[in-house]
């Protein structure tokens, strides 16, 4: 029961985001400048500062073996979760334009924020350290291939890139840098660390604010008119873990790090697709559809797969 409370919370906090940014955006009261703006900002601030403050955490050999299990299956998971996202837009016939959205909104889930407040709620606070190795894969596929993702379509289709800049970004420094900090347990001076988790607080509350700047470009009937947000939440919410569910149970002996793996991959799609879209030119409007109607779905969907473990 408490799971549910905790989803309900983390739903109504994440509305209050996005309705926030609709009117402000839909009463002028931002330019488009300033909105277009968030997205870089998340992506070379906010972002770097939520994966330092993820990695600030004790560490032991034992634990250290335990989340190397648990980032070794879920990137297993996350790569299977991709070749679902490219199946699944053959099978729905999603458009070349949309495919990159598509493709990343099923493999990629708001893991963090509704994620861990879940996984707290159901298993204690140890989940939280595991979580962030299951996160760590997220980042591993995100910010690399989900990057070369989102260039390979939309404004910036058939520019040509060098490995360089997929591998030499604000986001992968930090999550070398963390890893450094943890294996040595190195932690910033006070002030220092004060700025960093403050920056990676305004992660999650800037990116459902961009989705409300966004959603003011398609009229409210669209937003729930459209079929393929439902064809996306089904994949999303329902197939991807029950896959996990089944798959994992057998493979997979402790059950905290199972239910990890469960309820991390049970979320909605992550709030990064619609700020990558936005800044790589792709469909953001549909990013944007898929994020709001997961999120609001995934009120029935997640109480179901906690109450499955």
């Amino acid at each position: 029961m408490s799971a549910i409370f905790t989803v309900a919370g983390k739903l109504v906090t994440l509305f209050i985001y996005v309705l926030v940014g609709y009117v402000v955006s839909k009463r002028k009261m931002i330019s488009e400048g300033f909105s277009d703006g968030i997205s870089r900002f998340l992506l070379v601030i906010t972002i770097p500062c939520l994966i330092l403050s993820t990695f600030e955490t004790d560490y032991t050999f034992e634990r250290l073996v335990k989340a190397g299990e648990v980032y070794v299956i879920s990137l297993i998971i996350f790569g299977a979760s991709i070749l679902i996202g490219y199946l699944t837009a053959w099978i729905f016939r999603i458009s070349e334009e949309s495919k990159s959205v598509w493709i990343y909104s099923v493999t990629f889930t708001n893991h963090a924020f509704m994620g861990w407040a879940v996984m707290d709620a159901v298993f204690g606070g140890e989940s939280i350290f595991y979580a962030t190795f299951a996160n760590l894969a997220f980042s591993t596929y995100a910010y690399t291939y989900g990057v070369w993702l989102m260039r390979s379509t939309g404004t910036e289709a058939g520019k040509k890139h060098s490995m360089k800049e997929y591998i030499f970004t604000p986001v992968n420094a930090a999550i070398v840098v963390g890893l450094i900090m943890f294996v040595f347990q190195l932690r910033f001076p006070a002030p220092v660390d004060n700025a960093v988790q403050g920056m990676s607080s305004l992660t999650t509350p800037m990116a459902m604010l961009y989705v409300g700047t966004i959603l003011t470009k398609s009229s409210i009937k669209d937003v729930f008119s459209d079929w393929r947000t439902y064809a996306c939440s089904f994949v999303r919410l329902v197939l991807i873990p029950l896959l996990v569910l089944v798959i994992a149970r057998p493979l997979v002996h402790d059950p905290m790090i199972y239910g990890v793996l469960v309820i991390g991959h049970a979320m909605p799609v992550a709030g990064f697709c619609a700020i990558f879209a936005g800044e790589y030119g792709n469909d953001v409007v549909l990013a944007s559809k898929f994020i709001f109607i997961t999120t609001l779905l995934c009120i029935i969907t997640i109480p179901i797969f906690v109450m499955l473990l």
